[in-house]
């Protein structure tokens, strides 16, 4: 793995006059047209990356925990744990990126930084750690996992299929929704580098980064990336503004210009085209010399006239194997090549060759973020959207919670209710069955008298029937109490038949016919079943 992009290869990463812990920024690269077919089918499309982050976000959260113990002890996270967490939110941003409709461009599978991908993070190197703000970490993260809970609402639902409609329709998406999009990106980045103790800034910069009160048009940054630091002119290598007379590039230098009586600063000069103050030669070094034939900035070798800001300095000859100051690329034989780099060595031939045109770097020239009022519009209603969402989960989580416990309560409720029911009625019925076996004996096989006592065992079945049937019972108990139910009523029916023989023949008759020992035996197993199933249930 490629070490972690860090600030220094990013010099325009943060304007120099913020305080406070560096953030981790996300650079992405202006709306540009996509080919609708891969818009149809992003999600689609986007399926192995999502494979591989779900293992990837597992492995994750184990170099976190393990960072998480060296940075409560050490104040710092290790190399291993920012090169591979700082990898890994690369990758998921990237893809969440693609997914959100902001390049076309099909995201690398690598953990490395991709120079040429339009989405690019940039993580601070080396960055200490509050040993307090690390052991809290969980409690002090929850605001901001609050917003972007909220954020994730708003914008990855209605507005996302909105967004991807119009982008299938036209082949681009709008500006002001790719700069929404993009604040969200950033936001859910720098939370997720500061979960994974990646930087101690804590998740800002919603709606965008502020310009300088430096008299910069708006949507234009001054200097490398920024607007010129208070109090200070130009930057650097840059000059003043077009139509202020300064030569274009050069300038004077930041915050000087030069002193009365004297030339322009060392190192710089007036351009070609404006020529020195009068009287005054260029700083030495630079200009052309009166009479001299080379061009303008720096001299040429005598063979051929280099283009301005290369070449050999007047005066001197290029010491051997060089051909232009250091900092500087000698132009090739024909054009320029490569600014840093020389001829291919032999066997590569012209450069592109066998390999096609090389992709071009993404070096964002300003990693703020600055948005339209109509991009800081969308970021509100993402906001509001999501918290009617969020609140309206909230209240269905909430009735649904309330219904499945009064449910629950209600079923315990019932259930108790059954199942002391259950015992008094039967143990009513027990107590009168057991007056009526003494009955019987006590009738000495008269007909008349058993007859009766019969009529009373049906009364007493018809009662326990009644009962069961006026107790409510969970659902789950239903079955086996319908099933007691008619075990009961059958065992009265049969008993009102027995009361109604006249005989001893019809008597044994009606026994046979009824089965009533059978049916007896039924009631006894489905009683037991019932009272297992309110005691489980």
């Amino acid at each position: 793995m490629t070490s972690v992009p860090s600030y220094p290869a990013y010099p325009d990463a943060r304007p120099p006059q913020l305080i406070g812990p560096p953030p981790a920024e996300l650079a992405v690269a202006e709306a540009a047209r996509q080919g609708r077919v891969t818009v149809a089918f992003r999600s689609i499309l986007a399926i192995p990356h999502l494979f591989i982050l779900y293992f990837l976000q597992i492995a994750a959260g184990v170099v976190a925990f393990i960072g998480w113990w060296a940075a409560l002890f050490t104040g710092r996270l290790p190399e291993f744990a920012v090169s591979f967490l700082s990898g890994y939110l690369r990758w998921t941003m990237r893809v969440s990126a693609y997914m959100y409709l902001l390049t076309d461009e099909y995201p690398p599978f690598t953990l490395d930084d991709d120079p040429a991908y339009p989405v690019r993070l940039a993580v601070p190197a080396g960055q200490p750690l509050n040993r307090l703000a690390v052991f809290f970490r969980w409690i002090l993260v929850i605001p901001a996992n609050i917003v972007a809970a909220v954020l994730t609402l708003g914008a990855g639902t209605i507005v996302s299929f909105v967004a991807w409609l119009i982008t299938l329709i036209t082949g681009k998406l709008p500006t002001p929704l790719h700069l929404a999009f993009t604040a969200v990106l950033r936001y859910l980045t720098r939370l997720h580098c500061y979960w994974f103790m990646l930087t101690a800034a804590y998740p800002s910069g919603l709606f965008g980064d502020m310009l300088e009160a430096s008299g910069v048009a708006p949507g234009f940054a001054g200097g490398p990336g920024y607007g010129a630091a208070p109090g200070y002119g130009a930057a650097p290598g840059y000059g003043a503004a077009p139509g202020s007379g300064a030569a274009p590039g050069y300038g004077s230098g930041p915050g000087y210009g030069a002193a009365p009586g004297y030339g322009a600063a060392p190192g710089y000069g007036a351009a070609h085209e404006y020529g020195a103050p009068p009287g005054y030669p260029a700083g030495p070094g630079y200009g052309t010399p009166p009479g001299s034939p080379y061009a303008p900035g720096y001299g040429a070798a005598p063979q051929y006239p280099a283009a301005p800001g290369y070449g050999t300095p007047p005066g001197y000859d290029a010491p051997a194997g060089y051909d232009a100051p250091a900092g500087y690329s000698a132009p090739a034989d024909a054009g320029y090549g490569a600014p840093g780099y020389g001829t291919p060595g032999p066997g590569y031939g012209a450069p592109g060759s066998g390999y096609g045109a090389p992709r071009p770097v993404f070096q964002p020239a300003s990693w703020r973020l600055i948005l339209t009022q109509s991009a800081k519009r969308l970021v509100v209603f993402f906001v509001v959207l999501g918290s009617i969402f969020w609140v309206g989960y909230v209240a269905g989580y909430s009735i649904l919670v309330g219904t499945v416990v009064n449910n629950v309560a209600n079923s315990i409720n019932t259930r108790s209710i059954a199942i002391d029911e259950l015992n008094s009625s039967y143990s009513t019925l027990n107590t009168n069955l057991t007056q009526w076996q003494h009955t019987l004996s006590a009738c000495n096989k008269k007909l008349t008298c058993v007859t009766r006592a019969d009529g009373k065992a049906a009364t007493y079945f018809s009662t326990f029937a009644n009962e069961l049937q006026a107790t409510p019972m969970p659902p789950g108990a239903s079955a086996a109490a319908s099933r007691l139910y008619s075990d009961a009523t059958m065992a009265a029916r049969d008993f009102t038949k027995l009361s109604q023989a006249r005989t001893v023949a019809r008597y044994r008759s009606t026994i046979t016919s009824t089965h009533l020992q059978q049916a007896m035996n039924n009631f006894n197993a489905d009683y037991n079943t019932l009272g297992t199933t309110l005691t489980n249930s």
